[in-house]
């Protein structure tokens, strides 16, 4: 299993030096990969609930990003189709495809922030699925007589979503699945379903089962007690978009913990069939990379 983490791209996270210096360690203590998460117009409303703008632009930091690495791959955690013209985007790609061939995962999901859609004429919000599916298609079928530039190797499709409808596009449509945090109860049999529908549908190439993960931290030791859960948003809401938290039985969140704690986690991901892990430990603290390196990251290598 490989291991890569979400860079905190965005409120007084986003600063160079400080991300510099997360990519750089990530680099050196092995991490496959470094992902960049997607905003680029976020309303005022979004910010009393769960976003600290500004974002950095995902495309933009991942070609910076590898610049300055040598190794680490890169990727985006998601980046919302329909925000931008799929041939835009293939160019874009495969140029740092072809600069830095290998290096890069185009994560691709349908958005949720209403407020978003609308400032960036992104097409009817209740369309959005239909337009990523639509997106998906295009981003590597040119219209007849047309070019665009080519990457030696196609970048790999990984398809964000926790839905059947994600799962279905992710089956017919992309090259991995990349959904945010599940228990493995849940993620198991959905890997079986996209399984299924490969097959049925004739497709035999690479497929990458990913994993998106809520809060990730190493702790020294556990508390006697864990908080409950913060309220979920109403139905309806536009964040109601997030599943819940996965927790343990004594109300740990999973992948919080001791690093025995948070290696158990993860080997319950393994046992589900998940290949690739983003961990999102929420901060430029490089002593948790250090940590989950040297304590953690060891109990998974082959």
């Amino acid at each position: 299993m490989r291991f890569g983490l979400a860079v905190p791209a965005y409120g007084a996270h986003a600063d160079t030096g400080r991300i510099r210096e997360l990519l750089l360690a990530a680099d050196a203590l092995g991490f496959d990969g470094a992902w960049f998460p997607d905003h680029v117009a976020v309303p005022d409303y979004a910010t009393e609930v769960n976003l600290s703008p500004p974002f950095l632009e995902p495309l933009a930091a991942c070609a910076w990003g590898l610049g300055i690495t040598t190794r680490l791959r890169f990727g985006t955690d998601v980046l919302v189709a329909p925000y931008r013209h799929p041939l835009v985007v293939a160019a874009t790609v495969n140029t740092m495809a072809r600069l830095a061939p290998a290096r890069l995962v185009l994560g691709v999901g349908v958005g949720y922030l209403r407020g978003e859609f609308d400032v960036l004429g992104a097409g009817p919000y209740e369309r959005r699925g239909t337009l990523t599916d639509d997106f998906l298609r295009a981003l590597r079928a040119p219209p007849e007589g047309y070019t665009v530039v080519s990457a030696p190797e196609p970048v790999p499709v990984w398809v964000g979503g926790n839905g059947g409808s994600a799962e279905r596009r992710a089956a017919l449509l992309g090259d991995g699945w990349h959904p945010l945090w599940m228990p493995d109860t849940a993620y198991a049999p959905a890997r079986g379903r996209i399984l299924k529908l490969r097959a049925d549908a004739g497709r035999t190439g690479p497929f990458t089962f990913s994993y998106s993960c809520g809060a990730t931290r190493l702790l020294e030791r556990s508390p006697a007690s864990w908080p409950a859960p913060a309220a979920r948003p109403p139905s309806g809401s536009e964040f109601a978009y997030a599943p819940e938290p996965w927790l343990g039985n004594d109300g740990r969140p999973r992948l919080v913990g001791r690093p025995d704690q948070v290696a158990s986690d993860l080997r319950l991901l393994k046992a589900a069939g998940i290949d690739h892990v983003t961990l999102r430990f929420g901060s430029a603290d490089i002593g948790q990379l250090e940590r989950f390196a040297a304590e953690v990251a060891p109990e998974f290598d082959e």
